[in-house]
């Protein structure tokens, strides 16, 4: 699989957005407080794409030094990721290109149907967003259809799935820059459990099924 970075406005818009309607946190953002302090709690596109304009110009954004800087930083974890993540899936990533799109939004939203996600812009921890994504796509493509085709509900497939990047903390480490992968506090307790499963059986279809029981 090959990450290909860029910024495209109208899908920034779209991430900010959809991050309104997140599921695991209804919590404003940064972003969200700052633009509902100017424009209110209405985040029609519009007026989103104007605030984005508004703030690139007060902080020089430049897209091409952005996507650079997040490049550079991937390509350092990107062969030792590839490697473990396909090697516990057993599966190598059935799309070839996923897009990256650079976000003003500390939430980042995905879209695995057609193959994109956001990582925001200036994050020192952009590598562990990248993974935390990633997990999300190798879990649909592996697992996901089949779960959702047997009847499992869309709300515990996603508890399932977030709980699941608890192996980042297991299993890449020394890849995540000294920030632990923590979840959402809904997922505490699931999370506890993937970590006792792995370390007894290191079986991605075994701690799946534990899961979903």
């Amino acid at each position: 699989m090959k990450l290909v970075f860029t910024y495209n406005l109208d899908k920034d818009i779209e991430n900010i957005i959809n991050g309104t309607r997140a599921e695991n946190s209804k919590k404003p953002t940064k972003f969200q407080t700052s633009f509902s302090e100017k424009y209110g709690d209405n985040f029609q596109a519009g007026r989103v794409k104007a605030f984005i304009e508004e703030q690139d110009k007060i902080n020089g954004f430049d897209a091409d030094k952005e996507i650079t800087a997040i490049e550079e930083k991937w390509k350092i974890a990107e062969p030792i990721f590839i490697e473990r993540v396909e090697k516990i899936f057993g599966i190598s990533y059935p799309a070839p290109i996923t897009t990256v799109y650079l976000t003003h939004n500390e939430r980042c939203t995905y879209n695995i149907q057609e193959n994109y996600f956001f990582v925001k812009i200036g994050s020192e921890f952009s590598n562990n967003t990248i993974m935390h994504e990633l997990l999300h796509f190798y879990t649909r493509h592996a697992f996901g259809k089949k779960l959702l085709d047997e009847g499992l509900s869309k709300l515990a497939y996603n508890d399932a799935k977030e709980s699941l990047t608890e192996l980042l903390n297991l299993e890449f480490p020394d890849l995540l820059n000294g920030k632990s992968d923590n979840g959402y506090p809904q997922h505490k307790e699931m999370r506890e459990k993937v970590r006792a499963l792995w370390l007894k059986q290191k079986d991605i279809s075994f701690l799946i099924q534990e899961l979903v029981k």
